[in-house]
């Protein structure tokens, strides 16, 4: 939908952003009071620049000609994202919240056929492992190649600052679920990974660049630890890694695009990690 008119509202003290929004008829669903969507560029929808979200939006009234809504963010991001965002940008809503599903979906499928083409044997690792057929596994792909073998964990960019990584997963904080008879069972006392579940973090570059075959790749490991190729990790919970490490833009540093080469940094943190024993 595209958004049609952005205007000043005040809301007590505060002076808020709302916006409306023509419903075309080519659009098939209303919306009801309370739905929340993404504003990205009139560019990406009118023209060939890749998709990314300027702001976020709340619909607060609907016609079936328009809408009317807020724009938010969090934090200190919305003075930012205001300034930037203009009439003739669109609202983007998915009513059944497939979009992440499809793209998880179509990475995952990526990466295998990218892996394969370097020489890899992949295996995409079953989820939910039933206690009596064996242990569970907290990564998604295992990558074998010459005698060598690597844990692999797929994430995405993070879709509200696609500068970020999104290192995040279900917490668990006590191991409940299918699994909780398990002595290998899933207690993570936070929502960021932990250090010790994969090699390396395969991140999707598809927000970024519009190429489902793109990835960034980051060795599981905590910087203090391994200053080289490590990632930082919450201080309250060093096991685990912070949840959104900022990626460069070409991935460089700690980050890197080539799948080889993360590799060869894996294989150098576990030489270090046996030579400090």
């Amino acid at each position: 939908m595209k958004i049609i008119d952005i205007s000043d509202v005040k809301a007590g003290r505060k002076i808020k952003k709302q916006f409306r929004a023509e419903v075309t008829e080519d659009i098939w669903t209303a919306f009801e009071k309370g739905t929340t969507g993404k504003v990205v560029p009139r560019s990406h929808v009118e023209g060939d620049s890749v998709w990314r979200e300027i702001v976020k939006a709340r619909i607060l009234d609907s016609s079936p000609t328009y809408v009317d809504g807020e724009l938010y963010f969090a934090g200190p991001r919305l003075a930012a994202a205001i300034a930037e965002v203009t009439t003739g940008d669109y609202l983007e809503i998915d009513p059944f919240g497939v979009t992440s599903k499809i793209e998880s979906a179509l990475a995952e499928a990526a990466f295998f056929r990218e892996a394969e083409k370097q020489g890899f044997d992949v295996i995409r690792m079953p989820e939910n492992v039933a206690k009596h057929i064996g242990t569970q596994n907290y990564y998604d792909f295992r990558l074998r190649k010459d005698g060598k073998e690597y844990w692999v964990e797929l994430k995405s960019l993070w879709g509200t600052d696609t500068t970020k990584a999104r290192l995040i997963h279900t917490v668990s904080h006590d191991g409940g679920g299918k699994n909780k008879a398990r002595k290998d069972r899933q207690v993570w006392r936070t929502s960021s990974c932990r250090f010790k579940d994969q090699d390396f973090f395969a991140v999707s570059m598809w927000l970024r660049t519009g190429r489902i075959t793109d990835f960034a790749y980051a060795l599981s490991a905590p910087s203090d630890k391994y200053p080289k190729w490590g990632l930082p990790k919450v201080p309250k919970y060093p096991e685990h890694v912070t949840q959104n490490p900022p990626v460069p833009d070409p991935p460089s540093g700690v980050w890197t695009c080539d799948l080889l080469e993360i590799c060869r940094r894996v294989d150098a943190w576990k030489r270090k990690r046996k030579h400090s024993r």
